[in-house]
Order: C-alpha cells, then sequence, then structure tokens
C-alpha cells in the first residue's frame, strides 16, 4: 500500500510539473499610427501557428498569457517584425531593430545573435580585403573558401553548439539550431543528434531539418538519381528520369524567377550550353518555389534555350534536401550524383573537366 501511494504523489507531481505553466507580458511601440485599432499577433515558429493576439491602441500593443514552454516566436506589424522567446515575464519588443529585452532567455537570444553576427562580420570584412587584393573571381574564390572553413565555419559552428546545448529546452536553442543547420555538414548534424535533447528533438521544425540532412546523405556525390515529377512549360508531364541516365552528363539547375542568384547563373549556364550542347551535355532547369506565368515570363526574358521542369510543388527541393536557390547538380551518364551546389568558374572548369575528351 506504502508502493502504491508513493507511485501515486509520483505520478501526481510528474504531471503538475508538466502542466506547469509560466505568465508572460509582452509589449512594444510602433511609430505608425496607422496601426491603431488593428491586430496583432503572436506567431509560434515551430508550427507557423498563431498563439495569443492583441489590439493596438495608442501607438502600443500588449500581450498577456500563459506558456508551458519558452518558444521561439514573432510579431509582424506590415514590414516591421520583432523575434524573441516567449518567457516567463515581461518582454519588450522592438519591431524596428527586431530584438526583446525584458528576460534572461531574451537577453540570452541577444547575446547569440550578436556573437553570430560578429563572427559572420569577420569574414564578411576578410572577403572584402581579399578581393581588394585579388579582384578576379579565380584568385579569390578558392583562397576564401579555404578561410571560411579554416577559420570562419568552425568557429561559428562551435558557438552555436554551446548555445544549441545548453538551451535544449527552450527557444535559444532552437534559434542556434536552425543556424547551425545552415552551416553544418551531415556528419556534423549526425554527432549533435545525440545532444540535442527530448524537447528540441519533439520540434516539426528540428524533425524537417533533420529529414532534410537524411535527403542530402541520401543524394550526395556517388549517389543514383532520386526521380521525380513535374511538367514542362507546355504543361505535360515531364520527369527527372527523361534527360538524367540516358547516357549523357546532365547539368540541374534548381531555380526561380524571382532569385537574383539564379538570374546572375543563367549567362554560366548559357555559355556551358552553347559550348557543350553538341558534344553530349544535357541542361535542365527545374524551377521551384514559384508560379508557372512568372517562370514562362523569365525563361523567355533570360533567353533559356534548355528545357525545363516546372516543380511548383517543391519536391525537388524536399527530395534533394536543398534549402537554398540556386543549386546546381552535375549527373553522370548512369545517373550518378558528379557534383553538387555548383556556381560561377568552378561550375565551368567541372564542365569543361568531364567533357574534354568529348
Amino acid at each position: 500500500m506504502k508502493y502504491y501511494f508513493s507511485l501515486l504523489a509520483c505520478l501526481v507531481s510528474f504531471i503538475a510539473h508538466a502542466q506547469t505553466t509560466y505568465s508572460y507580458r509582452v509589449e512594444g511601440e510602433l511609430t505608425d499610427n496607422s496601426f491603431n485599432g488593428k491586430m496583432l499577433y503572436i506567431m509560434r515558429y515551430d508550427d507557423n501557428r498563431y498563439i495569443d493576439s492583441t489590439r493596438v491602441e495608442n501607438q502600443k500593443f500588449a500581450f498577456e498569457g500563459r506558456t508551458a514552454i519558452p518558444s521561439f516566436c514573432r510579431i509582424d506589424a506590415g514590414r516591421n517584425y520583432g523575434n524573441f522567446i516567449l518567457d516567463e515575464g515581461t518582454i519588450k519588443v522592438n519591431l524596428y531593430t527586431h530584438l526583446p529585452t525584458g528576460t534572461k532567455l531574451n537577453e540570452a537570444f541577444n547575446k547569440t545573435i550578436a556573437t553570430v553576427d560578429s563572427i559572420r562580420k569577420k569574414g564578411f570584412a576578410h572577403l572584402v580585403e581579399l578581393k581588394k587584393e585579388k579582384p578576379n573571381a579565380e584568385d579569390w574564390q578558392p583562397v576564401w573558401a579555404e578561410y571560411y572553413e579554416q577559420k570562419i565555419r568552425p568557429s561559428l559552428l562551435g558557438y552555436l553548439k554551446q548555445q544549441i546545448i545548453s538551451n535544449k529546452d527552450n527557444g535559444v536553442g532552437e534559434y542556434a539550431f536552425r543556424d547551425y543547420s545552415m552551416a553544418c555538414n551531415t556528419d556534423e548534424m549526425d554527432a549533435l543528434q545525440t545532444e540535442i535533447g527530448n524537447w528540441l528533438n519533439s520540434l516539426k521544425t528540428v524533425q524537417a531539418i533533420k529529414a532534410r540532412f537524411e535527403a542530402l546523405k541520401s543524394t550526395a556525390v556517388g549517389k543514383p538519381f532520386v526521380d521525380i515529377a513535374g511538367e514542362n512549360t507546355e504543361g505535360k508531364e515531364t520527369r527527372l528520369s527523361d534527360f538524367v541516365g540516358k547516357g549523357n552528363y546532365v547539368l540541374v539547375d534548381m531555380w526561380a524567377s524571382w532569385c537574383a542568384p539564379c538570374r546572375e547563373e543563367i549567362p554560366n549556364l548559357a555559355e556551358i550550353y552553347n559550348t557543350y550542347k553538341d558534344k553530349g551535355l544535357v541542361i535542365l532547369g527545374i524551377a521551384t518555389w514559384d508560379k508557372k506565368d512568372r517562370i514562362i515570363k523569365a525563361i523567355e526574358d533570360l533567353n533559356m534555350t534548355w528545357p525545363q521542369l516546372l516543380d511548383t510543388r517543391q519536391k525537388v527541393m524536399e527530395l534533394y534536401g536543398v534549402n537554398g536557390i540556386p543549386h546546381i547538380i552535375l549527373f553522370a551518364p548512369d545517373g550518378t550524383i558528379v557534383a553538387r551546389n555548383l556556381r560561377g568558374d568552378e561550375m565551368k572548369q567541372k564542365v569543361a573537366e568531364i567533357m574534354k575528351d568529348k
């Protein structure tokens, strides 16, 4: 009987702890009186859900409620926004500097952002000086790549990993994990998994990021291509397998009409296409994250004469673990992946290398 009551007491204690919530107040001011009378919302990043709302009065806003977990959140007011950790206590959110104040977790959040920015600014400053010394891209790009790999990336990942482990039960860790995933490779992501804890692992954001890294591993260099289906510019069903694995090298460009870096790569692709199309090289554009009418217009405006696959459902991004465009992949004649994330001169050199005997 004593054992039964002890067990019951532990269970009640566990349930009470699991249901513990904390009160919060999130407040701020707007410089634009046009927001008076309008609603603002707190959006939780993990599931993109609105979890609280309030009305702007006299250019001021205030949310009050209770929360169980200090989550990574955001408030939008037109083009202005503020990120913050929905923590216990009073939080002041500045929608113009995008930074919060008022609680220890939000101060830690600010420090994390500032430290990451300082590491990146150090790298950018080095890049600016490097370009002054070596104006030609073919001269500064390899030097910059080595500097980034040896100095910037290790410093960035080391700091973010510390923040993830120290904050694996709150939104600071969630924010740091997002940033970490943008700079790490698959081995570094795998090594982190045992240290991030149950709460971070339960987040939809984290699960999606982990799924992306699994896709990266299954479509790494040396792996066979993964097929996708879409349509061509005339609306006819088209598959990646209509081009890849047919006995030719294929350069696949994932792009969108609104993407400036994608547009910058088009002249490089056109040069490659005109040089090697009669020697058997195939170029295929996969337009994604875009609308069909905008894609068609961009193809005409940019004079893209190679075939296109319209992936309006964004399946290629999911299947190949891509989180940014342009992303250009080179496939061997048998469909094996030869290289990923090719750009500019590196892409030209790689194509010249594999086509030299053609």
